[in-house]
């Protein structure tokens, strides 16, 4: 099972791409680079170079306490670390050092940065991380080498790591589960990092074949925004798996946990206006059984064969809100689907959507969903995108994500 990076991580990530963005010249993204990969991997040492396709050049190592000192290093293709990797296009792990290629457009190999000397062997992880910092600055390089130092590119940069990270965190499909149909659906209001504060996330345990699933929405925006996006979804993903929490997932506990998790993060205090809501569910496939717990998030629709309906969902207050360590499990309400029922979660940047005369969409949304009892999840969310692009009368101004899940008439849970 692949490593997952940890909420520290993904933060220390995201916080150290900004000096990569704001260079303007390849020596400052290369020296920033630098920089980066040493505070990602706990590194006291590296250095980063140019690949020319006949050699590779380094001009100045940084140390942690010393600084930068000038140099000049040169590698053939195949000789040494970085004469190795920009040969082989792949990284390099050693006993004390961790190297990895630039890669440019179609794979072209830019330079290379390598790190080390931190007193421990480098793993996997710290390779994921140093690749997703190259990304970023092998787009910085060959952006700085064209002259384009504009705005456009802080922006195309800033939208790549973002995209590179969401695809290593979030899970790339659905859990395949008898009985069940699920979509989702996430759409960001910028092409930049700065509004990326919608989450969707689900978890099974085989072989149960129960599904747990979460939604939620971070307020603000900006890198500290995105972080909070993945601490909170791995705060849930630690307490699912990690075993804090007992299986089937009891929804309130999900969201006491997340909450009291939240509250020890630095960005959580008396002077911060962060809050997250969020909404936590589990579904038991063979009696259609739906449990809902909620912290401030809207509450879903449940598309039923008679009509759309929506549950008196008990919500406390949105996480962050509220300071003092969650006590007691939060209130949920349950909710029992039969086969062909379909039941959509949303985040606000759906239902706040608006027309001409300022009505808001969450009002349309249950005739949106008339008729759709029975349909794939996938079709339900692509009607209800259509309406809501057709009903607003301007973009989405916040980022907005859509989770349906249905009950089919597999027989295998009948």
């Amino acid at each position: 099972m692949p490593l997952e990076p940890s909420p520290d991580d993904v933060r220390a990530a995201l916080r150290a791409a900004a000096p990569i963005v704001a260079a303007r010249s390849v020596e400052a993204v290369l020296a920033a680079t630098v920089e980066a990969a040493c505070a990602v991997t706990s590194s006291p040492r590296g250095f980063a170079g140019l690949f020319d396709g006949r050699v590779a050049a380094s001009e100045a190592w940084y140390d942690h306490e010393r600084g930068w000192t000038p140099t000049h290093l040169h590698w053939e293709p195949g000789h040494g670390a970085p004469g190795r990797v920009c040969e082989s296009r792949t990284p390099l792990i050693g006993n004390a050092f961790i190297c990895i290629p630039l890669l440019g457009a179609a794979g072209a190999v830019l330079g290379f940065v390598e790190v080390g000397d931190r007193g421990r062997t480098y793993s996997p992880r710290d390779t994921r991380r140093l690749t997703a910092l190259g990304d970023l600055a092998a787009l910085r390089i060959a952006e700085s080498a064209g002259g384009d130092h504009g705005r456009t590119g802080e922006q195309a940069a800033l939208a790549d790591v973002a995209a590179r990270l969401q695809r290593r965190l979030l899970p790339g499909e659905p859990p395949s589960l008898p009985g069940v149909d699920i979509a989702f659906v996430y759409r960001s209001a910028s092409t930049g990092v700065l509004s990326g504060g919608d989450f969707v996330d689900y978890y099974t345990r085989p072989p149960s074949g129960g599904l747990a699933f979460a939604i939620g929405d971070v307020a603000g925006k900006g890198v500290d925004a995105m972080a909070i996006t993945f601490v909170t979804k791995y705060i849930l993903r630690g307490a699912v798996h990690g075993g804090l929490l007992s299986w089937p997932t009891r929804p309130g506990e999900a969201l006491q946990e997340l909450r009291n998790g939240l509250l020890e993060q630095p960005e959580f205090g008396p002077e911060s206006e962060r809050f997250v809501t969020a909404l936590f569910g589990q579904l038991d496939p063979r009696t259609g059984f739906v449990q809902l717990a909620s912290a401030g998030h809207p509450t879903p629709l449940v598309v039923r064969r008679d009509g759309v309906e929506r549950p008196l969902l008990m919500t406390e207050p949105a996480l962050g809100v509220e300071l003092g360590a969650a006590l007691e499990p939060y209130a949920v309400e349950s909710v029992r689907m039969g086969r062909g029922d379909l039941i959509v979660l949303f985040t606000d940047g759906i239902a706040e959507l608006r027309d001409e005369q300022g009505g808001f969409f969450e009002e349309q949304m249950a005739a949106a969903l008339a008729g759709c009892h029975g349909r794939w999840a996938a079709d339900v969310v692509d009607q209800l995108l259509a309406a809501a692009e057709g009903f607003a009368a301007r973009p989405p101004a916040d980022d907005l994500a859509v989770l349906c899940i249905g009950l089919t008439d597999d027989p295998a849970v009948n």
